[in-house]
């Protein structure tokens, strides 16, 4: 898919964002205003939106990471990566040639799964730093059957 909108080179890799990007970012900012101002009707507008933005683009900037990593691999293992292109609910990374090894593939698969990971921990590890408590969910009691 080609990307319609440069956004500038990284690690020498040109990212680009095709126009479907647009609909799911907003929906995804809408959706996160309205959840917002469920669970927080103290919040002010302006800080639900606010809010809802800045979450948004921190969606976004994981999924450019996310994208990154399998084309660092990929140049590291001596494949040519043209770009990357990110479009609705993910990305592609345009790499030149197929691998010659499996390790190489296997490699460049696993390496997005992991950076959303680390991504993810370090978020909730944020969370937890700034005094964040998981709600506390009713308790079911077990069935029989594990009993």
């Amino acid at each position: 898919m080609k990307a319609q909108i440069k956004l500038g080179r990284v690690f020498g890799v040109e990212i680009g964002l095709h126009y479907s990007w647009f609909i799911i970012a907003l929906l995804i900012t809408f959706s996160l205003a309205g959840e917002f101002q469920q669970n927080n009707p103290q919040w002010s507008d302006s800080l639900r939106w606010s809010l809802a933005i800045v979450t948004a683009v921190l969606f976004f900037g994981s999924i450019v990471v996310h994208e990154l990593s399998h084309a660092v691999v990929a140049k590291a293992r001596g494949l040519p990566v043209r770009a990357i292109t990110l479009f609705a609910l993910g990305g592609v990374a345009q790499i030149e040639k197929e691998a010659a090894d499996a390790k190489t593939e296997f490699w460049m698969g696993i390496v997005g799964p992991i950076t959303s990971l680390v991504i993810g921990l370090i978020c909730l590890g944020i969370t937890f730093a700034l005094g964040w408590t998981p709600p506390n969910f009713p308790q079911q009691p077990l069935p029989a059957v594990l009993m």
